[in-house]
């Protein structure tokens, strides 16, 4: 899958700066909605686990990728590979950090959201991109390297979606490299559309600018149950 390769080289190209700006910015909103039981859907290599933890709150994150799940739980956090439509445990919120939604189409968002529905009591919480975002700042050619990796992203947009194909290469043992490429799609929805989505109800939205752009390049929207 596009996602476990993304997954691999994803922290050649996060920007840690905005990042932490992001996760701060939900730890506040569930800081003011006095929330204390969470669930991080999509959480990744667990960073937001850890700063939630720290922050007092008790997490639990899940994630599709195995190989994800395996970095949060090395930091120590309470992360499993699973499907959220499997899971029978409740939770007073549940958060869904960085372009999770985006990943989904609408019809894929509509059983996540009834899902979503099932495990939380109270809010939910997640960032979508604008359509500025992904319109104008995310597409054309990305880099990165480090010493056994080197990386491209190629992002086009059209259609409200964002097409981004990954290429890897990997060097082995032999001095060679292994060249690995696979494509992820996202895609653009609307707030009005969202809504349409899921029974649970628009309680807030927030604007946030990650990289000091004018407009916002993602909105944080808070549902409420």
């Amino acid at each position: 899958m596009g996602l476990e390769l993304y997954a691999e080289i994803e922290e050649l190209f996060l920007d840690k700066e905005a990042a932490d700006m992001l996760w701060g910015s939900f730890l506040d909103i569930i800081k003011e909605l006095n929330i204390k039981n969470l669930l991080d859907i999509g959480c990744g290599g667990g960073d937001f686990c850890l700063m939630a933890k720290k922050a007092g709150i008790d997490i639990k994150g899940v994630d599709l990728s195995s190989s994800q799940v395996k970095k949060a739980q090395k930091k120590g956090c309470n992360c499993e590979n699973t499907n959220i439509c499997d899971m029978k445990e409740k939770f007073e919120a549940a958060t869904a950090i960085f372009d999770v939604i985006n990943y989904m189409d609408k019809n894929e968002l509509k059983i996540f959201f009834s899902c979503v529905e099932k495990v939380v009591e109270k809010y939910f919480i997640f960032d979508i991109n604008t359509f500025y975002a992904m319109d104008e700042l995310a597409i054309g050619n990305l880099k990165a390297e480090d010493e056994n990796r080197f990386s491209t992203l190629y992002s086009q947009f059209e259609d409200n979606k964002l097409i981004t194909e990954i290429t890897l290469f990997e060097k082995k043992d032999n001095n060679c490299y292994i060249k690995k490429q696979k494509s992820i799609t996202q895609y653009y929805h609307s707030v009005e559309e969202i809504e349409k989505l899921t029974s649970m109800k628009l309680k807030n939205m927030v604007p946030i600018s990650l990289y000091g752009s004018e407009e916002a390049e993602k909105m944080i929207l808070v549902f409420e149950k």
